[in-house]
């Protein structure tokens, strides 16, 4: 076997790079639109709405969010069904 030494502050770079930004946006995007797809309309809280935090530098590279906040009903369908959870292959 092969050693590997990586290049950590490189790795960050190319993390943090607007390339790698935009597909973890795009990744974002698909989930959810899946959870989107899934989701349980209440007859309180109406048609839950998943959307899309843009993403955001960090130590260790970028991150996008999928988020319930602002839609309560989002909100009841994810603590219901873990909706979010099923949208990235989780269950």
């Amino acid at each position: 076997m092969s050693r590997v030494k990586l290049n950590l502050p490189g790795f960050t770079e190319f993390r943090r790079d607007a390339g790698t930004r935009r597909a973890v946006e795009q990744t974002a995007e698909q989930v959810a639109a899946r959870a989107n797809s899934m989701a349980s309309t209440t007859i309180k809280a109406g048609k839950p709405v998943y959307s899309v935090a843009p993403p955001i530098s960090t130590q260790v590279g970028s991150i996008a969010l999928v988020t319930t906040r602002g839609n309560l009903a989002a909100t009841i369908d994810n603590a219901a069904h873990n909706t979010l959870l099923k949208a990235v292959g989780g269950a």
